[in-house]
């Protein structure tokens, strides 16, 4: 049986993979990361539920020989775990390439995770868009 800091550092790589995967356009892997019910809350842009849901809101991603031109960076990651449910929260800052990389969003994620077999999912997913360039 892992560990609470095993399983905080588990989770701590959830969060990771999901910059990544989706900087990297690794949709389908992404897509791994939530539940079969998994819910992505982006607030004003809209909240998309399963997999369908976050398939329509990827399809809204500007892509690049098919990879998003940004760099999701998360920090200061404070994780509660209570058997196989979890909490996490995190800053997230999202560059975007140009002529210069810019700041695009500064904000932060909350999570609520659950452990299934031997793998963490989000659950749900919201993200709170503290700040945003008007590009």
């Amino acid at each position: 049986m892992p560990s609470e800091l095993e399983e905080k550092e588990a989770i701590r790589e959830l969060l990771a993979r999901y910059c990544f995967h989706f900087d990297n356009g690794e949709f389908d892997a992404w897509l791994d990361l939530f539940t079969a019910d998994g819910v992505f809350d982006v607030g004003a842009v809209g909240r998309f539920s399963g997999r369908a849901g976050l398939q329509q809101l990827l399809a809204r991603v500007p892509l690049t020989n098919g990879v998003p031109l940004i760099r999701h960076c998360v920090m200061n990651s404070i994780v509660r775990v209570d058997g196989d449910q979890a909490t996490a929260c995190c800053y997230v800052v999202v560059l975007r390439a140009g002529d210069a990389p810019t700041v695009n969003v500064v904000g932060r994620y909350e999570d609520q995770l659950v452990k299934i077999g031997v793998q963490w999912r989000f659950r749900e997913r919201k993200v709170f868009l503290d700040m945003t360039s008007r590009r």
